[in-house]
């Protein structure tokens, strides 16, 4: 590692610096998937969308509609308490904190976007599930990673092997993109509004995270300069 960016990270701190890189990625990937919604580049999400409609089997189709429960606003609600409960038993306010910014924010910052970008969901005449609201980006995208994504964060911060956080952020990522996976296959998503919902859920749960980050380095500084006073 250069000098000059050794120093960049330890003046910052390892998590603060790699907050901003993974919000840069997702902003970027984010972006770039406006981008091509614009300029009207669809070709590949009605190849794949179509593709998947055609090899449906009943079995997979239960299956994915199971899994896609587990990014309902509903489940998404509930798994959210349950662990904000747990970590206020715990007395972590920071871990609590982010955790309650993440889910509500990317909920709200979701809807936001969807009316503003008011794209049509994908149509089949005969669909395996049907939804009524606007198609991009994806919120079971975008909000199951902030959700999900945020509790496997915190659990791995927590956790006391190398091995079991591995295994706890594995877990979570394959939750997260079978979610993703699963509004795809049941044909409620096009290839590029769940690709724009982890891009914007990673990019929000980042900018999170870099906030939190900021305000404990800015209140550690704020206590050592009065206790120095004292």
């Amino acid at each position: 590692m250069p000098a000059r960016v050794a120093r960049f990270v330890n003046v910052l701190g390892l998590e603060l610096v790699g907050g901003i890189l993974v919000l840069t990625l997702g902003a970027w990937i984010f972006g770039i998937t406006v981008e091509e919604l614009s300029e009207g580049d669809t070709h590949l999400d009605t190849r794949f969308a179509a593709w998947l409609h055609e090899h449906a089997t009943e079995g997979w189709t239960t299956f994915f509609e199971n899994v896609t429960r587990l990014g309902n606003v509903p489940v998404l609600a509930a798994v959210t308490l349950v662990a904000a409960i747990v970590l206020a038993r715990k007395r972590l306010t920071s871990e609590l904190e982010l955790l309650l910014l993440a889910a509500i924010g990317a909920q709200i910052l979701t809807f936001g976007l969807k009316l503003g970008f008011e794209r049509e969901r994908p149509f089949f005449p005969d669909p395996l599930a049907t939804e009524s609201t606007y198609s991009f980006p994806s919120g079971h995208a975008s909000v199951s990673l902030a959700v999900y994504g945020t509790i496997g964060y915190i659990a791995a911060r927590h956790a006391t092997t190398r091995g079991r956080q591995i295994g706890i952020l594995a877990a979570a990522a394959g939750l997260i993109l079978l979610i993703g996976f699963s509004r795809l296959y049941l044909g409620v998503h096009y290839l590029s509004d769940v690709i724009a919902g982890f891009s914007l859920g990673l990019a929000w749960v980042a900018l999170c995270v870099v906030l939190l980050h900021l305000r404990l380095r800015l209140r550690t500084r704020r206590e050592r300069s009065f206790q120095n006073e004292r």
